[in-house]
């Protein structure tokens, strides 16, 4: 599946001499830059202006202060560089400076406290609590599955309920996120069993969501068919923590928007390009390939973080190929 419905593509081929001119050139004369459903400038930014008023989503005056909570999935464990490619760091970029995330996963840890390795016990825990964060997203079961730690399941639904209940009184009152594990693929790997968290692990947390004043993202179902994004079937690569990322960024800000925003592409030198587009477009990630169509068309997601700048979206991306192809999907 390649996401939401494909409305805008670019392309950038190389151009000799004149591809140096393509920042300081009319649109109409950038030599290799096409727009297909291209719309007027001042339209699309007088938009963008309005937009941006009415969400509510110019910087705020106070930050809004973000905890994660959860185990190796939120840490980023398998990453090269999980400072920069976890979701929650590609989600603070994402978000920029009116808003503070603060990153409190744990590999290995459970959310059951009789689990081999209880998030309770953490200092994360105590730090998280000590944030005093005005959003909790809690995205803990995937190593409950494991058989050691299911074989007390019976108190799940209560330890939960004591997890949710420990975030919600404190005095910042936080607005309480779950989020169902992501889906486990295959045979799964670590112990960690796929059918224990789709029958049994997700339905809970979903159960537990339907109370007042909770809210869920169900990863489990929007990222179930996205198997090239695990490749070790547990773990996002960082594809995956980009879709997590663009997933979240929409529900913390409440904006959907159906149709994909139209970016604007430009050079940044010999080998790289720019794509920029409207920031209320932060729930749409950056594809690119080689061709358009055809068995050389190979899609695939561009993992370097999107960079928020006021009311627009950044992302920097390398030219691997003469020619290539970006498009804007949700996740």
């Amino acid at each position: 599946m390649l996401g939401r419905s494909l409305r805008h593509k670019l392309e950038i081929a190389e151009t000799g001499p004149k591809r140096q001119q393509l920042g300081m050139l009319p649109r109409a004369h950038r030599p290799g830059l096409k727009f297909i459903h291209g719309a007027r400038r001042v339209f699309r930014q007088t938009l963008r202006l309005i937009v941006g008023i009415s969400l509510g989503i110019l910087p705020a005056t106070s930050a809004v202060k973000v905890a994660f909570i959860g185990d190796s999935i939120t840490e980023g464990s398998g990453l090269a560089n999980p400072a920069t490619e976890s979701y929650p760091a590609k989600l603070q970029r994402l978000l920029g400076s009116g808003y503070t995330v603060g990153n409190f996963g744990v590999s290995g840890r459970t959310l059951l406290r009789k689990g081999d390795f209880p998030y309770w016990k953490e200092s994360a825990y105590t730090r998280s609590r000590e944030f005093q964060p005005d959003i909790v997203f809690l995205l803990l079961g995937t190593n409950d599955s494991k058989p050691q730690n299911w074989r007390h399941s019976t108190n799940f639904l209560t330890d939960f309920e004591d997890l949710i209940t420990s975030y919600a009184t404190l005095s910042s009152a936080p607005r309480i996120i779950l989020g169902t594990p992501p889906p486990v693929f295959k045979n799964g790997a670590f112990e960690i069993r796929p059918a224990v968290i789709a029958n049994e692990v997700a339905p809970l947390v979903r159960q537990l969501a339907s109370q007042p004043g909770r809210e869920v993202l169900d990863l489990h179902d929007l990222l179930a068919d996205r198997t090239d994004w695990f490749p070790d079937t547990v773990h996002p690569d960082s594809r995956g923590t980009s879709a997590l990322a663009a997933l979240i960024w929409e529900k913390l800000t409440g904006i959907t928007t159906e149709q994909p925003p139209m970016p604007e592409l430009g050079r940044v030198s010999s080998t790289r390009v720019a794509l920029t587009w409207p920031v209320d477009g932060g729930g749409w990630v950056v594809e690119s390939s080689p061709a358009l169509l055809g068995v050389t068309a190979k899609w695939g997601v561009a993992s370097t973080p999107v960079f928020r700048d006021g009311l627009t979206l950044r992302q920097t991306n390398t030219m691997t190929t003469a020619v290539r192809y970006y498009r804007l999907i949700r996740p």
